[in-house]
């Protein structure tokens, strides 16, 4: 990646106006603090009162087991049209089918639905065309998420599943408006989207199973937010703090991030690029 590629990259990420919801510090302090609540309240409740928190999965294991193959089938269509339809939360359909198939094929019919919903939303956007990425993330963004992929392939699309702040199911629509190619994009996606879809689906494998697997899950899961959150502030930190001592010749600053004007050395928008 060359230097200006990195300069790019960070205006866009560190430098927009908007703080992504779950980097916002009283966000990220509300969620490490019910964690810690919700893991207080279950050491006392089942140590010094009996209380268990396991889920009987054997009724909801048979009665999928009872529709054979079709069960499968339409679990992965579902998980599919929920990438369709961003407002659908995929965390409880993760969570669903680690309590009835366990971690493994649990994990395996998620990432079969998620990769096959990604694939479709995917060419849906790049059949309305690369002219309307502009109206959803600005015409500056437009312009450089285009020359980031191409300078760094994959590695967009696979940090921006891993990162927890990105919702999956707008990055496969945006990835379709961008110059990035299919293959580039459906290999990339699936590696971004395993390890978290995995956790997620142990979690619920861990409901049915031992509670407290689904505890270090959820414990992961704060980790990773807490750690993608403490780098994202110390690096805007950092970077606003060179802003102030005075950008280097050429440095876009946040507020050009959203403005229509051209950026010298970017691609110019053109409907050319929805092929």
């Amino acid at each position: 990646m060359t230097d200006d590629t990195e300069a790019k990259l960070e205006a866009m990420i560190f430098q927009a106006e908007e703080t992504p919801l779950l980097l916002r510090k009283k966000v990220v302090g509300g969620i490490v603090l019910a964690f810690l609540l919700t893991a207080v309240l279950y050491v006392v409740t089942t140590e010094y009162f009996g209380l268990s928190y396991k889920i009987d999965a054997e009724p909801f294991q048979e009665w999928v087991e009872e529709r054979g193959v079709l069960a499968p089938i339409v679990f992965i269509l579902v998980m599919a049209l929920s990438v369709l339809f961003a407002p659908v939360p995929n965390a409880p359909i993760y969570i669903a089918a680690g309590i009835v198939w366990g971690p493994v094929l649990g994990t395996a019919y998620c990432m079969a639905g998620l990769t096959l919903g990604s694939a479709l939303a995917f060419w849906i956007a790049r059949r309305v065309g690369r002219k309307h990425l502009p109206r959803l993330i600005g015409h500056r963004m437009a312009n450089r998420l285009d020359t980031l992929v191409e300078d760094m392939g994959g590695r967009v699309v696979f940090w921006s599943r891993m990162i927890p702040a990105v919702n999956f199911d707008w990055v496969s629509f945006v990835a379709g408006m961008t110059a990035v190619p299919f293959r580039v994009f459906i290999i990339y996606s699936f590696l971004g989207m395993l390890f978290p879809t995995g956790l997620t689906v142990v979690a619920g494998d861990g409901l049915g199973r031992d509670p407290r697997i689904t505890l270090v899950a959820g414990g992961i899961w704060v980790g990773v937010i807490l750690a993608s959150a403490g780098y994202f502030w110390a690096r805007r930190k950092h970077l606003m703090g060179e802003g102030v001592r005075g950008p280097d010749p050429g440095a876009v600053t946040p507020a050009e991030l959203g403005t229509p004007a051209a950026v010298v050395g970017e691609r110019p928008i053109s409907g050319a690029d929805e092929t």
